[in-house]
């Protein structure tokens, strides 16, 4: 799918309603198809009474050596203060204007009006009517018709014996028991200790012979308690992130360390998996709920399998997207856009640069007003329902995944509420419920060809794709 981090500042605009009505002359000439010129004129009339009225209250508050508070001659205020009076008014005056003629006229726009290259200077010392020329982008009309979409699978994905057997072999060993053995083997866990005085390294851990490159774990076999063997770090961990943990260093440090290591053996063990019953069973997942190691299978292959519907969910928004893309019609004002994006970087790029910017910008754009048109079709909104109930079942698997207690409903409610506050974290949590919605909308209205597919072929589909 598109990324769209640009393409939020360039979406479709409706401005909120004015709550005053602002009556001037405004005329609109279509340039194009997809772009307009607005023309608003303003008249002494329109600005000339609230500057009045801002004048009278600088004059009430204004102190001026010579004269008492609040009687300051007025020919002194309009001197001082009445032009900026003047240019701040017509500019209010002006956006708000703008912004009402859109709304009354249901004009959608992409991005924000900006001023037209014919726009004439203004002598702000001594203008008293005021023309202004805008430019308007105007978002294009886009008929989305979701059952004529072809050639669009809806994967099952299914997790096969290996993925079971792996899970199953993981709960073994994170219950299974240890017992000590004389020496070293291939499948043993070592208790030792790694040092290095020059790099400050002492660090006591648990080895995991996996864990280690082939070459260090022939030097580690046989070894016994007492035993000190002499390592590189380079070639010492097949993972660099095992071996941070193993030597209590930095993530920064880890990366590209090529030292020496000795390594005392402080003891060897052998770790016995457990054995899959009925007491196993209930103290990992509760009294009664799975009752033997069929039963376990299948809830594993549930889980795996209900883990694997938010990839093949993604697989399906985006196959639908490049369908959309590539049949659905979506004219852009190409010229408006790429001298509104000029216009945007208040000067830190180019014309050439805007236009290389709108050409990375087209297709997540495009996209971004087909998105729009669905959710306008099929109804699709966030509410802060939606965002509240995200946030509180968010809270619930992070409290359970540490193990802690959950809290009641009002502590989840005012929690939520205040991660509400963060704008960031809003526009976030908007886009996965949105996303969550068009998968549902376009299982629901995309003649899709449903398929089930193992785990690893689906790896090696995406591979060729």
């Amino acid at each position: 799918m598109p990324n769209r981090p640009l393409f939020r500042k360039i979406s479709l605009f409706l401005p909120n309603k004015i709550k005053i009505p602002i009556k001037m002359q405004i005329e609109k000439k279509d340039l194009d198809n997809l772009s307009s010129q607005l023309t608003i004129k303003i008249d002494e009339k329109d600005y000339a009474d609230k500057v009045e009225k801002k004048l009278k209250e600088y004059r009430k508050n204004m102190e001026m050596p010579g004269f008492r508070k609040g009687k300051v001659p007025m020919n002194l205020i309009k001197q001082k203060y009445e032009r900026a009076l003047i240019a701040d008014e017509v500019n209010n005056q002006l956006q708000e204007a703008i912004n009402n003629y859109l709304q009354e006229n249901k004009i959608a726009i992409l991005g924000y009006p900006i001023p037209s290259k014919d726009q004439k200077d203004i002598d702000w010392s001594t203008a008293k009517t005021f023309e202004f020329n805008y430019d308007l982008g105007l978002a294009p009309e886009i008929d989305v018709d979701l059952s004529k979409l072809e050639g669009v699978t809806d994967y099952k994905i299914t997790a096969d014996k290996k993925m079971i057997d792996k899970e199953v072999a993981q709960i073994q060993q994170q219950y299974g028991s240890f017992s000590d053995l004389d020496e070293v083997k291939k499948d043993s866990y070592v208790l030792g200790t790694f040092t290095n005085e020059a790099e400050g390294i002492n660090s006591q851990t648990t080895v995991n012979m996996a864990d280690l490159t082939t070459g260090a774990q022939k030097k580690l076999t046989g070894k016994k308690k007492g035993d000190v063997v002499e390592f590189n770090s380079k070639d010492l961990y097949k993972d660099a992130h095992t071996m941070m943990h193993a030597l209590n260093i930095s993530h920064d440090k880890v990366h590209g360390l090529e030292v020496p290591l000795k390594f005392e053996v402080n003891g060897v063990f052998e770790l016995k998996p457990a054995e899959i019953n009925k007491e196993l069973l209930d103290k990992v997942f509760g009294e009664g709920k799975i009752e033997d190691e069929a039963g376990l299978r299948k809830f594993i292959k549930e889980d795996i399998e209900k883990q694997l519907e938010q990839t093949s969910d993604n697989q399906l928004l985006n196959d639908v997207t490049e369908k959309l893309l590539e049949t659905v019609d979506v004219s852009l004002p190409a010229d408006f856009l790429k001298r509104w994006i000029e216009v945007d970087s208040q000067g830190k790029i180019t014309g050439e640069q805007a236009g290389e910017e709108y050409k990375k910008a087209e297709k997540g754009l495009k996209y971004q007003l087909i998105e729009e048109a669905v959710a306008k079709k099929y109804g699709i909104k966030v509410t802060y329902d939606d965002l509240l109930n995200l946030v509180k079942d968010l809270l619930k698997l992070q409290m359970l995944q540490y193990g802690q207690a959950v809290p009641d409903e009002a502590q989840l409610d005012e929690i939520a509420a205040n991660v509400l506050k963060n704008e960031e974290e809003v526009k976030r949590l908007s886009d996965q419920i949105i996303k969550k919605k068009l998968v549902k909308v376009y299982k629901e209205n995309v003649p899709v060809t449903k398929k089930r597919i193992g785990y690893n072929k689906y790896l090696d589909l995406n591979k060729e794709s």
